[in-house]
């Protein structure tokens, strides 16, 4: 995990760094995967679109209390504990990173590890937004993150059936479905939640 990262440049120079390490143990060379942490500096909040293609990357997370710590912050939480504006917008900009440079987006830690119910709720809801994984803190919540990812029964009933629609229905670039209508992009994502249970 490469933490404070400002940008495409630090993974190219940890890269480096890494070959030559891997040369020296007598392990493949690029067998070392690198998730970043790409929102834990200032500077880091403008290069989040600057990773695709950058050697080792498998993921990329984000981070509030670094972030909170580099814009001299004395909180990075609402009154109600939701993540203020600045935080929300490093979720953001990490999850469309991702997007772009086709890597898994995982979310960041849970501070209050007995927390178990809240930690429930924003897993489902962070998986909602597209996010694939989340950091833990403690072991204690690692079950509660695995099933918050895994998708359900009824959500892969309900992605067969989507893709069971269109199959009957070659051809077609939407479908009225339920009440709504449905096109490919309802498609694409009910075939992915299938690849993914087949995963889980």
């Amino acid at each position: 995990m490469l933490p404070k990262s400002r940008g495409r440049a630090d993974v190219d120079l940890l890269d480096h760094y890494l070959s030559a390490l891997e040369v020296s143990a007598g392990i493949e060379q690029g067998s070392t995967k690198v998730i970043v942490l790409v929102t834990e500096t200032a500077e880091g909040m403008f290069t989040t679109d600057t990773y695709q293609g950058a050697s080792r990357l498998v993921a990329m997370t984000w981070g509030a209390e670094d972030l909170a710590d580099a814009v001299g912050a004395s909180e990075n939480r609402n009154p109600d504990g939701s993540y203020g504006f600045t935080y929300e917008l490093a979720r953001s900009l990490c999850l469309l990173g991702a997007a772009a440079a086709r890597v898994a987006p995982i979310e960041t830690i849970h501070g209050d590890f007995r927390d178990v119910e809240g930690l429930r709720r924003r897993a489902e809801r962070v998986r909602r937004d597209g996010y694939r994984g989340m950091l833990a803190i403690h072991p204690a919540q690692v079950d509660v993150i695995n099933l918050a990812f895994t998708p359900t029964e009824a959500d892969l009933a309900a992605a067969q059936e989507v893709v069971d629609l269109f199959a009957a229905n070659p051809g077609v670039g939407a479908i009225g479905h339920k009440g709504a209508m449905l096109d490919r992009p309802h498609l694409a994502r009910a075939q992915a939640l299938l690849v993914s249970g087949k995963r889980a």
